[in-house]
């Protein structure tokens, strides 16, 4: 007889698929793809110690993102437990999408490496034409990324189906509790890095790894369908947009400089990391520019000046030769040493000029040296030949500049000169001169938020000045004031978190990022001083150079005479240190298009300066015919570029360009 006391068996445990595995495989492939952005540590407890710190801060937003993959997959297999065979369905699709998870994570690597962001829908759209980029999609594929593209996702499916098999999960109640109580600890774990992340470690210029590019570029796609408008490198405009940027439309009008009148020599000075925002020549309450100020009685300066880019390497390109780099984070010294284009040694050397260019920090660095090789320099001159010891890791202090200036001057004081001085103290870390009294420019003010730094950059550009000031005094000395042109511009401006929440240079595109120092001076043809409302920007400085000297602009140049009177009233900007940025100044007004998050920003610069107030959403139909502009000067460039890289490719001395 059975025992009626015995319990019943026990029901067998579910064999229901399970989401665990294959998300805690898709976490692990995540994490893995972040940390090949990392260098291996050094074998040292602070080595690994940072090591640790990056990887969980950069692969957080993955981890969370497998957590959130990981909800809706065993939502979705509970829910269709009454159907097993849709439950199967469900499970093997859950894998199919691990697999394009992991595929993605592995190019994701690569593709931050070339954009310096994750990839957006927008910024997809926009980068239509990426291939003029010499880092092409196709060169991507190397060896080893290939590799890692199909060993990935094997890797993946066999630790899948070997852990699936050795240790599988039975859908008892002990179980969920303990993938419940893991899911709480890693997703804790990852909020806790999510606070290193947004962090003093954010302040670096990679800071986008730590972006889920998954999450990223599904977000902007679903704002794209809800109603977003990206701007396509091949988007419509307007051909006569083109324009702007055809160098055959030379000047109309020139510079009414008797022939008798103009300055024989040209010292052009390039102020580094320095915009109009902190100079009191420009309305700054700082008054780090006395010498400027006192010298612009014999000056022209110009109030709406802009540089191209926030980045040193990237305006020596476009200052130098007068062109508008392509829209890149990469390096134009580095990436396209031999560039083709004229600058203005090359133009004045044949002209009987002797010519030479001098930087006080190191030209070593991304490849400015050799970028400057052969291009019409009788010498290059850095803080290597100048003597002097340096201050910070950029070079030395700059009354060593103006003294090699002064010396190169006065070797053969006859011959027409052609100088350019590249300053490089107000750099970062804003080192001043030892031997100077340190000025506390907020006395009696409230402080700043970024008083240390930005106390110490104000004493950098005072300095600056001080040098810029004994240039003139050394000019007149020598009786060369009248016979001397002075151009003066900065390579790009520098923010301390006012009136925008963002530092340093090269990673937006407001005022206090692109707008810099244009000034001219030159006793004899602006005795009284004058200032000029015209907009302009980098690649018009050598035009308007030689519009005054009286010759005709280089074929090559970009830009124009900022006294031709039909040149376009715009200039162009852009950023791709962070997002990718695109800028327009038209008139008064300045639009920016955000190509990685597909947002615009419109401001009135006259009405609103600090660029607190976005008017796009109420000037809808400027927008749109700014962003126009905007894809007619990509398209313009990158064709350009393209030109360039099938010249530089092609083996026939017929396929040479100059760039345009």
């Amino acid at each position: 007889m059975p025992d009626e006391a015995s319990p019943p068996p026990a029901p067998a445990p579910s064999k229901a698929p399970s989401a665990f595995w294959p998300t805690a495989w898709l976490a692990l492939a995540l994490v893995a793809a972040k940390a090949a952005h990392w260098s291996a540590p050094t074998l040292t407890r602070e080595g690994l110690s940072s090591w640790g710190r990056d990887i969980a801060a950069s692969a957080h937003a993955d981890v969370l993102f497998a957590l959130g993959v990981f909800a809706v997959a065993e939502m979705a297999l509970v829910l269709s437990a009454r159907w097993p065979r849709s439950q199967r369905i469900l499970y093997r699709v859950f894998v199919v999408f691990g697999v394009a998870c992991v595929v993605y994570a592995v190019a994701s690597i690569q593709i931050f490496a070339y954009l310096r962001s994750p990839l957006t829908y927008p910024l997809l759209y926009l980068a239509g034409d990426m291939g003029t980029m010499r880092s092409s999609l196709g060169s991507f594929l190397s060896g080893p990324l290939v590799t890692a593209l199909v060993a990935a996702p094997i890797l993946y499916l066999v630790g899948l189906w070997s852990t699936s098999r050795a240790l599988p999960l039975p859908r008892t109640r002990r179980v969920l509790l303990l993938e419940v109580l893991g899911v709480l600890l890693v997703l804790a774990a990852g909020l806790r890095a999510r606070q290193e992340a947004e962090g003093p470690w954010k302040d670096r210029d990679d800071h986008l790894i730590a972006d889920s590019p998954h999450w990223v570029i599904a977000a902007s796609y679903a704002h794209e369908v809800a109603g977003g408008r990206a701007l396509s490198a091949a988007a419509a405009f307007p051909p006569e947009f083109l324009r702007d940027f055809e160098v055959s439309a030379r000047p109309a009008t020139r510079a009414r400089v008797p022939a008798g009148a103009r300055p024989k020599n040209v010292i052009f000075l390039v102020l580094e990391s320095t915009g109009t925002r902190y100079l009191s020549l420009y309305g700054s309450p700082y008054k780090t520019t006395p010498m400027l100020q006192a010298e612009s009685n014999h000056a022209l300066v110009f109030d709406n000046f802009y540089c191209h880019v926030g980045m040193s390497a990237n305006s020596m390109a476009a200052i130098t030769l007068s062109i508008f780099p392509y829209m890149t984070w990469r390096e134009y010294t580095l990436e396209y040493p031999t560039f083709p284009g004229t600058t203005l040694a090359d133009l004045l050397k044949p002209k009987g000029y002797r010519t030479a260019f001098l930087h006080s920090g190191d030209l070593a660095y991304a490849g400015g040296g050799a970028f400057l090789r052969n291009r019409g320099f009788d010498d290059i001159i850095d803080a290597g030949d100048l003597g002097c010891e340096a201050n910070t890791s950029w070079g030395c202090a700059e009354r060593f500049l103006v003294e090699g200036l002064l010396r190169w001057i006065d070797r053969d004081c006859q011959t027409p000169f052609f100088a350019m001085a590249w300053t490089g103290q107000s750099h970062h870390p804003y080192e001043p001169s030892p031997d100077r009294p340190f000025v506390d420019f907020f006395e009696g003010a409230p402080l700043p938020s970024d008083d240390y730094d930005l106390g110490r950059y104000l004493n950098t550009l005072l300095e600056v000045d001080r040098q810029v000031g004994r240039i003139f005094d050394g000019l007149r000395e020598r009786d060369m004031a009248g016979d001397t042109l002075v151009v003066v511009t900065g390579d790009h401006g520098e923010a301390f978190g006012d009136p925008h929440r963002t530092w340093g240079h090269g990673a937006r595109v407001y005022e206090e990022n692109v707008r810099v120092p244009f000034v001219m001076w030159n006793p004899r043809l602006w005795p009284k001083g004058a200032r000029s409302q015209v907009v302009g920007s980098h690649v018009d400085v050598n035009p308007t150079v030689a519009d005054i000297l009286g010759l005709p602009s280089a074929s090559s140049w970009h830009g124009r005479s900022v006294f031709d009177r039909l040149r376009p009233p715009r200039a162009y900007f852009y950023a791709a240190n962070d997002d990718y940025l695109l800028g327009v100044r038209e008139g008064d007004w300045k639009y920016i298009y955000n190509a990685t998050a597909g947002r615009d920003e419109l401001f009135n610069l006259k009405l609103d300066p600090a660029e607190q107030r976005n008017a796009a959403p109420e000037q809808r139909e400027r927008v749109r015919r700014l962003r126009q502009r905007l894809a007619a000067w990509k398209h313009d460039v990158g064709r350009q570029l393209a030109d360039v890289q099938r010249a530089a490719a092609s083996p026939s001395p017929t396929a040479q360009t100059t760039g345009r």
